[in-house]
């Protein structure tokens, strides 16, 4: 199946650092299946993709205003990479921290 999906949203990280609730995310991820190729963690943003059953799925993240986070995934299918891809970069440069 050729279904994509996206997600945006807001997090509260309470007394978790934002790179502990990424690096978080990244194990649940990979429990879940997701091979991860791709990582990239700094104290104010992160970026990590991976790919699991002939889909690929990007997340970024960046901390925002006092203990918060905003976010998104994406997921599509690997044979869709070259149309998914300036998509991706173009939600990437809307999410700056």
């Amino acid at each position: 199946a050729n279904e994509a999906f996206i997600a945006v949203w807001g997090a509260r990280l309470g007394k978790a650092s934002f790179r502990a609730e990424i690096e978080h995310r990244m194990v649940e991820d990979e429990k879940a299946g997701w091979k991860l190729t791709y990582r990239r963690v700094t104290p104010r943003w992160a970026s990590y993709s991976g790919i699991n059953n002939g889909q690929i799925r990007y997340v970024r993240a960046i901390a925002v205003c006092n203990d918060r986070a905003a976010l998104f995934t994406i997921n599509y299918s690997r044979s869709e990479k070259l149309p998914y891809d300036p998509l991706v970069v173009r939600m990437v440069r809307s999410l700056k921290a």
